[in-house]
């Protein structure tokens, strides 16, 4: 093989180099998982935790929300229920903390520790959270929690006077149960299959990583063979690369270029 054609070797080994380094760092970005959005206030979740119709949050979480009167006894929430109030946003505690769902309406936590929650119809005047013997942290993605709430709902309902929210819920509390159970036991069905995916899709990325850097180091061993057994022709073009330049450089300068 001829000189010009090793170095024409060389510089295409040098291109498919550039390439596997590309491809290597390409395959290190972080794998963008296709998991649903948890962003909402509260962690409650459209079709899960409440009707995307729904005009006032779900009752386990309505204390992180601002209120007022709506002129005819009931309360309107600085909530919204599609698309959903987000937990950075600033009716969400007011943009000043994360909720927590609890079973007498939730709280909110600063990131200083501290705690407040809302009133009904108390507008923006924050109070501070105390917790109470029978006000217990609900864990809304939870079979168990979840079906705990209504069935404590339901018994408290025997001894006092219902609302009329209550009495609607006492309704469809059979429907409400199994949907509610339904949908977190396919939630959680539906994570664990992400989460499986997530991983296998993981093993694949560092299995492709771990090939293409062996294959870039053998690669680079390559070119420096190859750039040892040619290193009089490379050095040659480079020089010669260099003398052009240099002429260029006389060239625009203005000044004379002298024949030997």
């Amino acid at each position: 093989m001829g000189k010009s054609k090793k170095v024409t070797l060389f510089y295409c080994n040098v291109v498919i180099f550039i390439g596997l380094v590309g491809l290597y760092y390409r395959l290190k970005q972080p794998i963008v998982e296709g998991i649903a959005s948890r962003n909402c206030c509260g962690g409650i979740e459209a079709g899960v935790h409440y009707s995307e119709t729904d005009r006032k949050p779900p009752e386990y979480v309505r204390r992180c929300f601002q209120s007022s009167g709506d002129g005819s006894g009931g309360t309107d929430y600085k909530w919204d229920g599609f698309p959903c109030t987000n937990k950075d946003s600033g009716e969400c505690c007011g943009g000043k903390g994360t909720c927590n769902a609890t079973s007498k309406g939730g709280y909110c936590k600063t990131s200083d520790g501290s705690t407040f929650t809302y009133r009904k119809r108390g507008g923006d005047k924050e109070h501070s959270y105390i917790k109470r013997s029978n006000d217990n942290i609900l864990d809304i993605n939870e079979v168990n929690d979840m079906k705990d709430y209504y069935y404590d709902r339901k018994q408290s309902s025997k001894t006092a006077g219902m609302s009329k929210e209550m009495q609607r819920f006492m309704a469809r509390r059979s429907k409400n149960e199994t949907y509610m159970e339904q949908q977190l036991i396919t939630k959680r069905s539906s994570k664990l299959k992400d989460d499986k995916d997530a991983k296998t899709k993981l093993v694949e990325q560092q299995k492709n990583i771990q090939m293409v850097y062996w294959i870039t180091l053998l690669h680079l061993l390559v070119l420096v063979i190859i750039a040892v057994v040619i290193r009089g022709a490379l050095v040659a073009k480079i020089q010669g690369f260099l003398d052009i330049i240099y002429l260029q450089y006389l060239k625009y300068s203005g000044k004379t270029v002298k024949h030997a």
